[in-house]
């Protein structure tokens, strides 16, 4: 099976049509059909049926993507090995995460660790697509979602929900470093919508205090929701650092004044077993981990147990 033939298999897939899949390519359109019919001919199955303009998979052929991707990543992985046992060393990893996780926490990692390591290049993915990216182009996921089983993982602890103001606010000016979430059902809150973690961690904790936000708008892009707080809109609620000067409050599930459980997203790293560089990821996991438990107010440390599973 061609290597190559994967590749355009799996190009058109993503895309739809060959016509848009041979322009992503840079290759001739007749050229990439002949290569189908070849990958067809060589796994003695039909892959695709023409829909009007479109391709649409057939039942095999659906089958058969996971497949694809997995002999891709394999052979990614051994190409890398290669090259990593030619230089000595890891030339470099792709870390696949959520936007707000890169903003948040992978970019200000990358920044501060200098050139220990290997550099990490990241890809942004939605959190119901990480674990599949490890099938793709990811050596390694941060994820806030539940750990997925037959993978190598680090805990990397729990980033908090923050209720960002303008730094003019009276929270801010009484220097409180926590609000109740009950405290936040009386203002207009922006935040992310129910694709994100962070929003279902809200969600639950609402729904477990039989709480109802006076108003409530959703915003997916982090930056603008703290922006929308700085300029005096409302309070902005999301994982994020602040910006623009927003004064940031942990948020708790306990009453005004009274403290509480911080409401707080889990994150871990993830990795195939049998990587090639699994020493190397294991080592920059907890590099991470020591990373954000050393901020202090931006992460909570994860609690005593095992390094990973």
């Amino acid at each position: 099976m061609n290597y190559r033939r994967l590749l355009y298999f799996l190009a058109v897939v993503e895309a739809g049509t060959v016509t848009s899949a041979a322009a992503t390519l840079h290759v001739a359109q007749p050229g990439l059909s002949r290569q189908l019919k070849t990958l067809e001919r060589e796994i003695r199955m039909t892959l695709f049926e023409q829909h009007g303009n479109r391709l649409a998979l057939t039942p095999a052929g659906r089958a058969f993507v996971p497949l694809a991707r997995r002999l891709i990543a394999e052979t990614r992985t051994t190409e890398e090995a290669v090259e990593g046992l030619r230089a000595g060393r890891v030339a470099e990893l792709t870390v696949a995460a959520t936007a707000a996780t890169i903003r948040g926490v992978l970019a200000p990692f990358i920044a501060a660790t200098g050139s220990e390591g290997p550099p990490l290049i990241t890809r942004q993915a939605g959190h119901f697509e990480l674990n599949d990216t490890l099938l793709d182009e990811a050596d390694l996921i941060v994820s806030p979602a539940p750990r997925a089983d037959g993978l190598d993982t680090v805990d990397l602890g729990g980033s908090p929900l923050k209720a960002h103001v303008a730094p003019t606010h009276a929270w801010a000016r009484e220097g409180r470093t926590e609000v109740a979430l009950a405290e936040l059902c009386d203002v207009r809150l922006f935040v992310h919508s129910r694709s994100s973690v962070s929003r279902a961690v809200l969600d639950n904790a609402l729904g477990a205090a039989r709480l109802v936000p006076r108003r409530l708008t959703e915003c997916d892009d982090g930056p603008t929701v703290e922006a929308l707080a700085v300029a005096g809109h409302g309070i902005g609620v999301s994982t994020d650092p602040p910006r623009y000067g927003a004064y940031a409050l942990r948020v708790t599930a306990g009453v005004p004044g009274g403290g509480g459980e911080v409401l707080q997203v889990p994150l871990h790293v993830a990795w195939l077993p049998g990587h090639f560089a699994a020493d190397t990821i294991r080592a920059t996991a907890l590099r991470l981990r020591d990373y954000l438990v050393g901020l202090g107010d931006a992460v909570i440390p994860p609690p005593p147990g095992p390094d990973a599973r």
